[in-house]
């Protein structure tokens, strides 16, 4: 009979399994291979960035020179607060997510276009002193604003926090090794310093190929863990190596 603390310790092993399981590297994505509409876009680094953390949803195009809807604030609000959480690889239903939004007071309606103002409110708690609150961004403005702020207080957290996430290490890639899981699958895990830290499954990276044993070597400028108990996974990397693309 298995008693509930090992019980616990089972379903905890079988999520992590799930979380670092790879089969080669085809759930790993750039910003090639994700967005191609963003490729020439200065914020396109910033944009994956938010889809690894999971703000910004996995859709077919990012349109980046387009202004940003409510309806897309309030999906990204949505993901943010957790009130939906996408299977990774799916297309997940943007209009739905908004609604959770506004029943779920994250924003007070759809109609329009958001202000930096909204974003403020919908993302920060409303705490940001805002240069031009009432402009109204383009996605790739809003996912620039985003990300300088991510690490901002709100008032006890940060949305990057809060997240159960933080900055990861940055340097020079030492080590890139691929164990074999016990359901078949591979995991991968890079070494920058000291610090060794596996890959999850479906992460997202910058400047740099999705075959992950190729990243050794590489210098990190920026990257992202997500925090699961006693363990850190890595959730974005982005590459130093400027003006190359994958």
């Amino acid at each position: 009979m298995i008693t509930s603390k090992k019980y616990i310790q089972t379903v905890f092993s079988t999520l992590i399994i799930g979380l670092l399981s790879h089969s080669g590297f085809a759930h790993t994505t750039n910003e090639a291979t994700l967005f191609p509409d963003i490729k020439d876009s200065d914020a396109r680094f910033d944009v994956i960035l938010l889809v690894g953390i999971g703000i910004i949803p996995e859709t077919e195009s990012f349109k980046p020179d387009s202004r940003l809807s409510r309806i897309e604030l309030g999906a990204w609000g949505a993901l943010a607060n957790k009130l939906v959480t996408p299977k990774p690889g799916q297309v997940p239903d943007i209009t739905a997510l908004a609604i959770s939004a506004v029943e779920n007071g994250v924003i007070d309606h759809l109609n329009g276009n958001a202000s930096y103002a909204t974003i403020n409110q919908v993302l920060f708690n409303g705490v940001l002193q805002l240069d031009s609150p009432v402009t109204m961004p383009t996605r790739a403005q809003a996912a620039e604003f985003i990300v300088a702020n991510l690490q901002t207080d709100r008032g006890g957290d940060t949305l990057l926090s809060s997240l159960d996430m933080e900055l990861g290490p940055v340097g020079k890639v030492i080590n890139v090794e691929a164990k074999m899981n016990p359901d078949g699958g591979e995991t991968v895990y890079l070494g920058i310093g000291e610090t060794s830290y596996a890959v999850y499954s479906h992460g997202k990276v910058a400047n740099g190929p999705v075959d992950l044993k190729q990243w050794k070597g590489k210098n990190v400028r920026r990257s992202i863990v997500q925090n699961l108990g006693q363990f850190k996974l890595w959730i974005f990397l982005e590459a130093g190596e400027a003006g190359h693309h994958e």
